[in-house]
């Protein structure tokens, strides 16, 4: 014989904290679409940004070293 009586049922803390975190995982797998979209706007204007800077950089030597103007199209 046990001197406590089995609890079948759980306390409702836990249920709460169950339904807490079910909602916070939603609302975490709703806004994932979002924040993915972001991210690879984030990494496209970064590309555009080296690419425009190796540009620059380029035409910045040339101007340097070649005594040439930069290019019109930069």
């Amino acid at each position: 014989m046990w001197a406590f009586p089995e609890n079948t049922h759980p306390p409702p803390e836990s249920e709460t904290a169950l339904r807490a975190a079910e909602k916070s995982l939603q609302q975490a797998k709703a806004h994932h679409s979002e924040v993915e979209a972001k991210l690879s706007e984030s990494r496209r204007v970064k590309e555009q940004l080296q690419a425009h800077n190796r540009v620059t950089y380029s035409d910045f030597i040339q101007g340097i070293v070649l005594k040439q103007r930069p290019s019109a199209a930069s």
